[in-house]
């Protein structure tokens, strides 16, 4: 039998339909390669929210995967009825992972950073973005929380409100056990913590909100003691040894008796 190529079998028309293929294939490849990547615009487009809206759908969504995913996904949410893609497919089960400050270890509070990973989402400079996840920490640090009621409470109890003087999950929580008489991990405090979530959402959307309309204006100061404390320890002071905006003494509060 005579020999027969793959040339002649696919004929001008299936070369033609092979390199198509091959292209394609090639591009699909090539968009995978680093450095080839497609951009996606950045910052994301961010739409005015409802402040008490959102606090309501975060209070709720606090069931399904905690503090920062309860901030996070009902405003990807809303953005996506309104926008769409790219905020329809946006993962945001990831953000699952910050329950009891970042998977149980009692660092930065859930819901603190699942609003920063927001303002990041949708501030142009690094500046804006420091500016305005600075304003609400000091907010979370200096107010007496929570203040957010649920119109159906999941746990329909009077719920106390204590300032946490610290951004980290294990002394807010304590804190606020000192003041409720109420254990850690028990279900009033998990209440007080979903209500704290949906408040810090809806400071996070009035944040945003003002920020899209030209209008923020920080109105949260670093404390007197902070302060003199960073005259020493931060970035180009005497010591050097140190760098943050958190409350110092929810940590730092036994001094050498040789301390200034």
């Amino acid at each position: 039998m005579k020999n027969v190529t793959r040339r002649q079998v696919l004929g001008p028309l299936g070369i033609v339909a092979g390199s198509c293929v091959l292209s394609s294939c090639l591009s699909k490849n090539l968009a995978s390669v680093p450095g080839k990547e497609k951009k996606t615009d950045f910052p994301w487009a961010y739409t005015e929210l409802d402040p008490d809206i959102t606090a309501e759908k975060t209070y709720y969504d606090c069931e399904k995967g905690h503090c920062m995913y309860g901030v996070f996904a009902p405003v990807i949410s809303q953005l996506a009825e309104e926008h769409g893609e790219p905020y329809k497919s946006f993962p945001v089960d990831m953000m699952r992972y910050g329950v009891g400050g970042t998977a149980g270890s009692g660092s930065l509070c859930g819901s603190l950073n699942g609003a920063a990973a927001l303002i990041g989402l949708f501030t142009k400079t690094e500046e804006q973005m420091k500016q305005m996840v600075g304003e609400l920490f000091l907010w979370y640090e200096q107010t007496e929380l929570p203040v957010y009621v649920p119109n159906k409470p999941i746990l329909d109890i009077e719920i106390p409100k204590s300032v946490s003087n610290s951004v980290l999950c294990h002394v807010s929580a304590t804190m606020w056990c000192k003041v409720s008489g109420h254990k850690a991990f028990s279900k009033p405090q998990k209440e007080r913590c979903k209500r704290l979530t949906a408040d810090t959402a809806k400071k996070t959307v009035e944040i945003l909100n003002s920020y899209l309309n030209d209008r923020f204006a920080p109105a949260y100061g670093l404390s007197q003691e902070v302060k003199e404390c960073k005259s020493c320890h931060t970035k180009g002071s005497e010591k050097s040894d140190s760098r943050g905006r958190m409350n110092c003494s929810s940590c730092h509060f036994s001094l050498a008796s040789n301390h200034p």
